[in-house]
């Protein structure tokens, strides 16, 4: 009879549950949007004249900048490569000491050795990835930001921004099979979140490029309406073939170190696992602020790997802990 009544009310449960998610959803993204108005008014109010020069975030979807490009959607400073290459210097030295360093999929409790490139699990191809620990002390950090984000205050967000995240990472030489980010999905994130991916390195189609899914006559990309916190990001085998079979195929971005990418977390897109050499980035996740920062990377608001994707309050700045790490 307990069975049986179990099997009667778990439908109704997991109803009231799909329901009460999707009115959360709507409220996050209400939230975020009042919140970019809010931050817009505060910039307008500054004395910011102008207009951002797209007609809203939501057709920015990807849009890839190179150093040489003269159509870019920003202006890149005349030293950008430079201060790329001040960055990967540094971040290149901090991957080659494991100390510095998480590991995904995670490694075995053991002694690690100091020197990355001496761990067995990354010389047999079973990592694919290794990450930064510190962000906030990695070389001309700073330095990339100053020029780049008032581009996007002026020209995308028409308001102050933050960087929210700091993600820096290596994809490896591995062949370990394709798992979460390297599975294609979307992040189910507010629209007003977006990603500013730089490669510190050069990359070709086999060092583990970026790719999105994107149509093949318009070229734009596939995108997915968010409800944050609810539903689920990642694309099912039997979507992603009815996909490419009307109409849609994978665009690998590949270029130049410098190759620059703004797109929005809610286009459909996955990393790939690098098969001749690794692929070093540096990933900015960026949300507008209704106040005027003074150093755009900051603890007070600048989270990484260890902390939440988001917040669903857009006025609570505070990177929150995760309660599960992935790597170690």
């Amino acid at each position: 009879m307990k069975a049986q009544l179990k099997s009667v009310l778990r439908p109704l449960y997991h109803a009231y549950l799909s329901l009460r998610y999707k009115r959360q959803a709507r409220q996050i993204l209400h939230d975020y949007a009042a919140h970019h108005r809010e931050a817009q008014q505060l910039f307008a109010s500054e004395g910011n004249a102008g207009r951002p020069s797209i007609s809203s975030l939501a057709a920015i979807r990807v849009r890839e900048i190179v150093p040489w490009g003269k159509d870019n959607l920003i202006s890149l400073p005349v030293n950008y490569l430079d201060l790329v290459e001040r960055l990967r210097r540094d971040v290149r030295e901090k991957f080659e000491h494991s100390r510095h360093c998480w590991f995904f999929p995670k490694l075995d409790a053991q002694p690690v050795p100091d020197r990355t490139q001496d761990i067995p699990a990354v010389q047999n191809g079973a990592v694919i990835a290794i990450q930064l620990r510190d962000c906030f002390n990695v070389d001309g950090l700073q330095e990339l930001c100053a020029p780049l984000l008032p581009e996007l205050e002026r020209k995308v967000y028409g308001a102050h921004v933050i960087v929210d995240k700091v993600y820096i990472y290596r994809n490896l030489v591995s062949y370990a099979k394709e798992q979460v980010s390297w599975t294609w999905h979307y992040d189910n994130h507010p629209t007003e979140i977006m990603k500013v991916m730089i490669y510190l390195t050069d990359v070709r189609e086999e060092h583990g490029p970026f790719e999105y899914l994107r149509s093949t006559d318009t070229h734009e990309a596939l995108y997915m309406a968010p409800t944050p916190l609810s539903g689920y990001g990642r694309i099912s085998a039997t979507a992603l073939h009815r996909y490419l079979s009307n109409g849609y195929e994978g665009r690998k971005v590949t270029g130049c170190s410098g190759t620059m990418l703004l797109f929005d977390e809610n286009v459909v897109h996955k990393a790939n696992i690098a098969k001749s050499s690794h692929r070093d980035v540096v990933v900015l996740q960026v949300r507008p602020a209704t106040f005027r920062p003074n150093a755009y990377i900051d603890p007070s608001w600048t989270g990484s790997f260890q902390h939440v994707d988001f917040n669903s309050d857009p006025y609570d700045y505070e990177p929150k802990k995760k309660v599960k790490m992935l790597s170690g």
